[in-house]
């Protein structure tokens, strides 16, 4: 086949362009893509015609920065998007073939151990709850008990509405369609869940029953988990102030006690993995495991003809309220609050919006000092059926981003107002 020389001369920067705007994928991968143009490829290979990357040259780029101390993964990961910017120019006839494809390397055998999963014993789950609870108040404590107890992903939890829990039968939904809260930079969204087989209905053992309704009783807004102010959650914000304290321990601000390391290392996903610990130990069948995990079996035969039955789904319950009951919870912590006249003020110190104090300036000593009453903006809000036809819903949200990463040297900046957490 013949290939023009003229083309194969276009740099990696300029093919990065064009093939940037053909791709159709999840803005989340989008993001991810173009973090790694950003901050590894194009900066080594922006400048290199097409024609002039080798193998060789790939190759000692990945030892580079295995060198420099980057993650295998994150390597692997520079690789794979590399070879799939030359493969497709090859598919467009730009060069003869993609000098990356994969092919078996010679070399040592790795030799990286990989460490096993982290998963908490349900004792330690209510541990880290309680403490979850004092750094973010009640609805932080029942999240965490929730994906505990339930195996959710943080997605199917945060975008979790009422209309889908169902306490009377005691079972929530996870929509096919918008049963996921996806986030990207500065965008959220709500979307199907993570596998076709993640749109399920979980059953709940009866304290969780419990502990919803009440939760729910008390809650005026729209979807389950939210701040206290009725906006979705910002994953990573609730990881940074309140998952990872609890879970590997810190001060707790305004208070004399800190919150106990429970289980270093334990992530948000890590409840996910306990929960399917807790269902083997309990001698669950490996299907009614999957339903519950919204998992596929490799084994086709069995996925299709083995079945759920009553009594089992009953003994799975059964062992899931034991365990709860055996880790011993404490009585479940009180909206922090101030009883005036007997109303309820609630002080939520976490969540709330926080604004700003305007000093009086120059000759002003006498003027009193005065809240911005605009101050500390909501980015979304959960309309409820009083405000709804005056609030834009939070499912409109901003429209997303798919700029040329090419084309923005540098970090890139959020659009719009600062988050609801300052």
């Amino acid at each position: 086949m013949w290939i023009d020389p003229a083309d194969s001369a276009i740099t990696v920067a300029e093919w990065v362009a064009r093939w940037f705007r053909s791709l159709d994928l999840d803005p989340r991968t989008i993001e991810s893509y173009r973090s790694r143009l950003r901050c590894h490829i194009l900066p080594k290979f922006g400048d290199t015609s097409l024609g002039a990357i080798t193998a060789l040259g790939v190759t000692e780029w990945a030892r580079e920065l295995e060198r420099a101390g980057y993650a295998p993964s994150t390597v692997s990961a520079q690789l794979n998007l590399l070879s799939m910017l030359l493969t497709d120019a090859a598919d467009e006839r730009l060069i003869p073939f993609n000098p990356v494809r994969r092919r078996r390397r010679r070399g040592r055998r790795s030799r990286r151990a990989v460490p096993e999963r982290m998963w908490a014993t349900p004792e330690q789950a209510v541990r880290i709850a309680k403490q979850a609870g004092l750094l973010g108040g009640p609805i932080a404590r029942l999240l965490v008990i929730t994906a505990a107890w339930t195996g959710c992903r943080w997605g199917e939890l945060a975008g979790l509405r009422r209309d889908n829990v169902d306490l009377r039968r005691g079972v929530i939904v996870i929509d096919p369609l918008v049963g996921a809260l996806h986030e990207s930079g500065s965008m959220r969204w709500l979307g199907p869940p993570k596998t076709r087989a993640s749109a399920r209905a979980i059953v709940l053992p009866p304290f969780l029953v419990a502990l919803l309704r009440a939760h729910l009783a008390r809650h005026r807004y729209e979807f389950v988990f939210t701040t206290p102010s009725g906006t979705w959650l910002w994953r990573s914000t609730f990881l940074r102030r309140v998952f990872r304290p609890a879970v590997d321990g810190s001060e707790v601000s305004g208070t004399k006690a800190g919150c106990a390391a429970v289980r270093p290392g334990l992530t948000f996903h890590g409840l996910r993995h306990s929960h399917k610990t807790w269902l083997i130990a309990g001698g669950a069948p490996e299907i009614a495991q999957a339903r519950r995990l919204g998992h596929h079996l490799d084994n086709r035969v069995i996925e299709t003809y083995s079945h759920v039955a009553p009594e089992v789904e009953q003994r799975l319950l059964d062992d899931l309220e034991r365990r709860w009951h055996t880790a011993a919870p404490p009585p479940p912590t009180p909206s922090p609050s101030v009883v005036d006249g007997g109303r309820m003020a609630p002080v939520v110190p976490l969540f709330a919006t926080v604004g700003v104090t305007r000093w009086p300036g120059p000759g002003a000593a006498e003027r009193p000092r005065r809240r911005s009453a605009g101050a500390g903006a909501v980015l979304q809000f959960c309309p409820s059926s009083s405000t709804r036809s005056r609030r834009k819903p939070i499912t409109e949200d901003r429209i997303r981003n798919a700029e040329n990463p090419s084309d923005q040297p540098g970090r890139l900046k959020r659009r719009g107002s600062a988050r609801e957490w300052s």
